[in-house]
């Protein structure tokens, strides 16, 4: 079998999608982002749009007598402008950000800013002149038309009476009429172009699904990346568990260790009592914690459970540092209640009772 996209059999896995949608190439139908932007922009003209800023600043042109500058005008007829404009425009916005984040399901296109020169190539833009897409807007095209035109038909038989007869009437009433009878024709327009636009969408989504398909072996090859034996997993996950020959003999010669009291373990060297620099010798957490304080109290050496102080100590020191200068006072403190345990000639190491508090 010939190489190329004839091999490409296969539908893409989620992995392919989120690596293409990183580099911008994510389902996407123009279409369906229009009409999520008519759907909120209709209702916000009908509810929050208003030319009352723009009609004030006429009220306010006569009022002054006319004395208002040309550049003065042109600023606040903008400003008026953009009063008016701002909540159809939000809602417009608003309306291409849902749309385009539910059809990419989230997925932030960091790699999509490249060049890509094939892009001016005239040779691919000849080959577009025929691909299924040109058609597809081709029969899309001549669908909105006969959706257009037929809307347009039975509008006309429903609103052209009213419209027609209000000859004799007021300035409000008018518009109070037409006002409605503009609502409810975009509105009954976007209903009878709905089979279109989701038709376009679903075939949008059909050629991107086609672009996006993988040859068998891509697929085999990332179930077997992805696919890792039980047996396996559970391996890594207790060589990581597993404390290195470093860290054991670090542990062994601690002077204590302090605990959180199984979650956070803290061992702390000590060179010299009568100089106060405690060395973060062992600096571990979860399942390698409770090894360090099961090593420790099996080689003798001190385990005091200080929730606060070992948080402190994990979040503040790094291992093969020394302890930050807040916390050396209250490390010195266990170390001298330690010497004194062992100068009184208590062998019972069990240090589970509370030392000294620091804040004494």
């Amino acid at each position: 079998m010939s190489s190329g996209a004839s091999e490409k059999t296969e539908k893409p896995t989620a992995q392919r999608l989120e690596k293409e949608g990183r580099k911008g190439k994510s389902f996407n139908s123009r279409d369906l982002v229009a009409a999520g932007v008519l759907w909120l922009g209709l209702p916000a003209i009908a509810l929050l749009g208003s030319l009352a800023p723009l009609a004030q600043l006429y009220v306010d042109i006569v009022r002054g007598g006319f004395a208002m500058t040309p550049t003065a005008a042109a600023l606040a007829a903008l400003k008026g402008l953009l009063l008016a404009l701002a909540p159809v425009l939000l809602a417009a916005g608003v309306g291409v950000v849902l749309c385009s984040l539910a059809m990419s399901r989230g997925r932030i296109a960091t790699e999509a800013i490249r060049f890509d020169l094939n892009k001016l190539n005239p040779i691919n833009g000849f080959k577009n002149l025929f691909s299924a897409r040109v058609l597809k807007d081709l029969l899309r095209t001549v669908l909105y038309l006969l959706c257009c035109g037929l809307f347009a038909w039975l509008a006309l038989g429903i609103w052209g009476t009213d419209l027609f007869s209000q000859v004799q009437a007021s300035d409000a009433q008018l518009a109070g009429v037409w006002r409605h009878v503009a609502l409810m024709f975009g509105l009954g327009l976007l209903l009878a172009m709905a089979p279109v636009y989701l038709l376009a969408g679903l075939l949008d989504h059909f050629l991107f699904i086609r672009e996006m398909k993988m040859e068998k072996h891509e697929v085999k090859r990332e179930r077997k990346d992805n696919e890792i034996k039980p047996e396996i997993k559970q391996r890594r996950q207790q060589v990581s568990e597993e404390l290195s020959a470093q860290v054991q003999a670090d542990t062994r010669g601690s002077t204590v260790v302090l605990a959180n009291p199984t979650h956070i373990a803290i061992g702390i060297f000590l060179m010299d009592d009568n100089m106060p620099l405690p060395f973060v010798a062992v600096r571990e957490r979860g399942a390698r914690a409770r090894k360090v304080i099961a090593l420790a109290e099996a080689h003798g050496v001190p385990v005091v459970r200080d929730i606060a102080l070992a948080r402190a100590i994990y979040f503040s020191t790094r291992r093969y540092r020394f302890v930050h200068n807040r916390s050396i006072e209250p490390v010195m403190q266990i170390v001298r209640w330690l010497r004194d345990v062992e100068r009184a000639g208590k062998p019972d190491r069990d240090t589970d009772a509370a030392p000294p508090d620091p804040s004494d």
